[in-house]
């Protein structure tokens, strides 16, 4: 290992070299050895960059190769490492600790079960920097390992208390607290769980203990940090040890109560009138100091105010808790700062990113628990409360502080001499923060006063009322000078707006627009907030002349605020527009430029994209709005989709915008979201008008990219607006004479080795050319669909190219199945791989129109008893991977999906099977409330979803397997030799219908998914309406009902042939149906 000690030279003084360190100490890291010798290096070598860097190679060697070593070199290693913990150098104590908690990690209890025995044996007779090393080593390792360390804390905890006992410094004192905190949470699953293990770790010494904890809390001299690590492992005890800590609730409430008491003088000189000068702990990133102190003690009372023996001690002093509770509520000087910073705190919620981290969230969770216990009361004492608060404000006075408890009261009055010295050289801050306080409290109840007076309505009882509060504070501060309190009062505006009468909301509301105008950003926002709130009670023929003003304020705030802060803006502008059609017209001119900007910077944010999308539509709906949206956004898709391909700049997005100029890289990534809003814009626009036009303008461009380009995302928009363009602005396009162009562009896009994911689009696109611009079929086109069809493999892509051929077969059926039959892809007859394709598929089809153009298409593939299907072997009734040789003739499978898809269309959950009767004709069963359907359904829509799977659930409530077992008796295998001509099936299972994928799953393929399910947002059926087929918006049930009733009256014999060979289950599925 002597070469190791140069290879580790050569790493400190050549940079280069120890980039590929790793590689160079492959070979020693397998020799035995290794791990002894980087301690030797640790300890001997005479540099500290050395030193440093073999700690860390045996740091990172442990935790991922511990488990190679041989058992001779793990007992060098743990022997060596305990010889290395007390090395001068800090870093190198905390790399030997933690490579030590590897080890531990590995090896305790099972390998190693004496280490702690080892380890706190070091602590004998040692000073104390010695002792405070093997504490921090304590430390180190109960915060990197797992809960098998509490198996050592029956022996470690009585040793820290005697440390404890023996040692007075201070920061001993400190570290043992921190070490028997951190023993807690590595105990606390233990608390209900292994209660013997919790009872002979805390027993024997909680009792002496609680006694230095009530100590080191009610000294005047101890430090802080000793008081916020005993508070921190309290909170634990009594949070986490609901059993264990239950017999010492009563205990600790006095302690916690005095100190809450004693320490608010301190806490509003060091943190609310003066700014505290201390650290972060870096490793829970939570101030220290008297900050940290006073949240750390809010959040242990939050434990103890919960627990069941509370009631009677906190409910008998409720109003002086509350009282006490407000002057932690206070504003500190460092938040105030923070505020003048970061004006989004009052939009964001407080407590979802700080927790308990700071005293004021700490108090209003306090408050929070309060009024989940008490109630009614809770409320009603915190009103109370808050208008002694104005009260004492009014007169000029200080709120103080009280007691019930005669043995508080000279500490109350010491506390609130302290306060009244305070307050009265610090007046104009404590006014103002205690008026602040007072507000956010009334908009933290706001719920909850809301809850209240519905149960008093309800019962005949008096509300309570905020017209008080409201006009003597709330609204008189949106005047006040200080933003502060001016951004409070709109934000508790915005959350008390449900308590306020809707005649009370317009003068409201008028006031608060003004606000708007401040300079003030955080202002503004809160201003903002109280609009959106506000504007959902008012009715806007009301307001119309500060409509206008707000709608400018609004899009001029868009360029002030952060993207965390923009959703409120957005959704307040949104809401304003949708108000007053005739303002919002009025401002678009200045308001397009705005949101183009806004759009390009936040193009990547989803939650904001989808934001800006909901308003230009909200926009585009208005009368006449569209053009300036139109005239700022056209030209930026026309420069994105001309520069595309080359990746160079693009220089102006529009010639009414000052956007900034972009690479096309970043430009790029904005191209897909143009282009929906591009067909936005053609829903939207009129037939021929200069909107309509304009945004043709740019489909040439556009057809010009998307045969170029690959990129699944630019495929995927494109030919979704491709679609939009073939089915609102065709008269457009012929007028122009781009059809043949269009229709040159789709056969590109039909490459069926471009990436399927661009593709969802392409087929109802297709759909929608020979509907509206080529109503004379272009056989190279259904060529292309064929080729892209057969390499498709997800469902949405396969149905668009379905829904192709289904049409067609309802308008040319002879015709489009002769053309399928003559045409081969890669040897494969079409017909077949259509239907294999689409009969696999079926189940999964999404939307009203597209089942229906399908099934009803199906039925008249069946009914024509063409002979290329009555021949043509298909996708087998459950077809797996597994389950192969399963085909069947077309008929058979095409009727058997139609049964069950009337099946899954009239499905009633846990509905009653008929009963059978032994006639030979078929009979429609009538009861219930459909024809044809037994018993009552509820959703008509409900989500077909495919063929069965192989292997049924015991759990499912079947309700025909009762008829399972008399179908397999009565249908048996009496098959008519001349009913068909069966051909030989010779398909390998699922797979081969997937062009060797198996991306397939035969548990996905079952009739049981609801039309309610989300079909998410890329896929709509608005252009498939509009060709008004008279298949789009019929009953499915109903109309499959009239179609079997008319093969029974008119075709009985081959529907009877054709049922004689479905499985036993299909058949029982028509018998439900029909009596057969």
């Amino acid at each position: 290992m002597e070469h190791l000690f140069d290879i580790l030279s050569t790493c400190i003084s050549n940079p280069s070299f120890l980039s590929k360190a790793s590689d160079v100490l492959k070979d020693f890291e397998a020799s035995e050895g290794y791990a002894p010798a980087l301690i030797i290096a640790m300890n001997s070598s005479p540099s500290k960059q050395i030193q440093t860097l073999a700690g860390i190679l045996l740091k990172n060697f442990i935790t991922d190769h511990w488990e190679e070593l041989s058992q001779n070199d793990k007992n060098k290693t743990k022997q060596e490492i305990l010889t290395i913990l007390f090395l001068n150098d800090p870093k190198l104590r905390n790399l030997t600790a933690l490579s030590l908690a590897g080890i531990i990690h590995h090896e305790f209890p099972d390998k190693w079960p004496n280490f702690f025995t080892i380890l706190v044996g070091l602590l004998q007779n040692k000073p104390p920097d010695d002792v405070v090393v093997i504490l921090n080593v304590l430390s180190l390792i109960f915060q990197e390992c797992d809960d098998r360390l509490s198996r050592a804390l029956p022996m470690l905890i009585p040793v820290l208390l005697e440390v404890y006992k023996t040692f007075s410094y201070e920061i001993v004192r400190e570290k043992v607290f921190e070490v028997l905190g951190l023993c807690l949470e590595c105990l606390s699953w233990a608390d209900g769980v292994d209660q013997i293990l919790v009872d002979r770790s805390l027993n024997p010494t909680w009792w002496a203990w609680s006694g230095i904890f009530a100590e080191c809390i009610s000294s005047q001299t101890g430090s802080l940090k000793c008081k916020y690590n005993v508070l921190k492992l309290l909170t634990c005890f009594y949070r986490d040890f609901t059993v264990s800590s239950q017999a010492w609730v009563a205990g600790i409430i006095p302690v916690v109560w005095v100190f809450m008491y004693s320490l608010v003088p301190i806490y509003i000189e060091k943190t609310i009138f003066n700014k505290e000068s201390v650290t972060s702990d870096l490793l829970e990133d939570i101030a220290t100091g008297v900050e940290g102190l006073a949240a750390q003690l809010l959040e242990l009372a939050s434990s103890v105010v919960l627990r069941p023996i509370k009631n009677e001690s906190v409910s008998k002093e409720l109003e002086n808790f509350i009282t006490l509770l407000i002057w932690y509520l206070l504003l500190t000087a460092d938040q105030q700062r923070l505020w003048k910073n970061e004006p989004n705190q009052f939009i964001t919620d407080d407590d979802i990113e700080e927790g308990l981290r700071s005293a004021r969230l700490g108090s209003l969770k306090l408050i929070s628990d309060i009024i989940e216990i008490f109630g009614d009361k809770a409320i009603e004492t915190i009103l109370q409360v808050l208008s002694k608060v104005l009260l004492s404000l009014e007169n000029k006075t200080i709120n103080l502080l009280s007691s019930n408890y005669p043995e508080m009261q000279d500490l109350v009055q010491g506390v609130n001499f302290s306060l009244g010295s305070l307050c009265k050289n610090y007046y104009t801050n404590y006014s103002w923060k205690m008026r602040e306080a007072v507000v956010l409290v009334i908009g933290t109840l706001s719920k909850d006063i809301l809850l209240f007076n519905s149960k008093a309505r309800k019962k005949n009882l008096s509300q309570i009322s905020i017209a008080t509060i409201l006009y003597n504070v709330i609204l008189k501060d949106l005047y006040n000078t200080k933003d502060i309190l001016k951004g409070r009062a709109l934000c508790c505006i915005g959350k008390i707006s449900d308590l306020l009468e809707n005649s009370q909301c317009v003068e409201i509301f008028l006031q608060v627009c003004k606000s708007m105008e401040a300079s003030n950003v955080a202002v503004k926002l809160s201003a903002c907030y109280a609009v959106y709130k506000l504007s959902q009670k008012i009715n806007s023929t009301e307001i119309p002349d500060a409509l206008i003003s707000l709608l400018l304020s609004l899009i001029k705030l868009l360029d002030e605020v952060t993207s965390e802060t923009l959703p409120i803006v957005l959704d307040t502008l949104l809401q304003i527009s949708r108000l007053n059609e005739e303002a919002t017209r009025k401002i678009l001119n200045h308001g397009a430029p705005v949101i183009l900007k806004v759009f390009t910077k936040c193009y990547g944010e989803n939650t904001l994209n989808m934001k800006i999308m909901a308003l230009l539509r909200c926009w585009c709906d208005l009368s006449k709005c569209i053009g300036p949206l139109v005239d700022n956004f056209c030209p930026l898709v026309v420069n994105l989709i001309n520069n595309y391909p080359h990746r160079e700049k693009v220089t102006s997005f529009s010639s009414n915008s000052t956007i900034e100029t972009k690479t096309g890289a970043e430009a790029i990534m904005i191209l897909p979201n143009t282009l929906e809003i591009m067909g936005i814009f053609l829903k939207k626009s009129q037939s021929f008008s200069n909107e309509r036009m304009a945004v043709i303008e740019v489909l040439c461009p556009l057809l010009d990219l998307l045969g170029k380009n690959d990129d699944p995302a630019v495929l995927l928009h494109g030919t979704a607006l491709l679609r939009a363009y073939a089915s609102y602005a065709d008269k457009e396009i012929i007028h122009k004479g781009l059809v043949d162009k269009m229709i040159e562009s789709t056969l590109t896009l039909l490459d069926p080795y471009k990436n399927e994911a661009g593709a969802l689009h392409l087929g109802f696109y297709v759909v929608n050319i020979f509907s509206k611009l080529s109503p004379q079929i272009d056989q190279d086109l259904l060529v292309g669909c064929m080729n892209k069809l057969y390499r498709c493999k997800m469902p949405s892509v396969v149905q668009g190219f379905v829904l192709v051929f289904a049409r067609l077969i309802h308008s040319y059926s002879s015709e489009i199945i002769g053309f399928l039959c003559s045409l081969t892809v890669e040897r494969r007859v079409a017909l077949k791989i259509l239907l294999d394709k689409w009969l696999i598929h079926q189940p999964l089809i999404r939307g009203r129109y597209s089942k229906n153009c399908t099934i009803t298409a199906l039925t008249r593939m069946f009914i024509l008893k063409d002979p290329n299907i009555e021949s043509l072997l298909v996708v087998g009734y459950n077809p797996s991977h597994s389950n192969t040789g399963s085909e069947v003739i077309a008929p058979l499978k095409i009727l058997c999906t139609l049964i069950r898809c009337l099946d899954n269309e009239s499905f009633i959950p846990k509905r009653k099977a008929p009963e059978l009767n032994s006639q030979d004709e078929f009979n429609t069963v009538i009861e219930g409330s459909g024809l044809g359907v037994v018993g009552e359904y509820d959703d008509q829509d409900e989500r077909m979803d495919t063929i069965e799977d192989d292997v049924k659930s015991e759990e499912r409530e079947d309700p025909i397997e009762s008829l399972k077992t008399d179908l397999m008796k009565e249908v048996k295998e009496v098959y008519d030799a001349d009913d068909f001509k069966m051909p030989v099936s010779k398909d390998k299972g699922l797979g081969d219908y997937e062009t060797g994928s198996e991306c397939l799953m035969s548990d996905m393929l079952e009739f049981d998914y609801e039309e309610a399910d989300d079909l998410g947002e890329d896929f709509h059926e608005d252009d498939l309406y509009g060709l008004q087929d008279w298949y789009g918006s019929i009953s499915l049930q109903s109309f499959l009902l009239d179609f079997f009733n008319n093969l029974m009256q008119n075709d009985r014999d081959y529907l009877v042939k054709c049922i004689k060979h479905l499985l036993p289950d299909d058949v029982a599925l028509f018998r439900k149906h029909f009596t057969f």
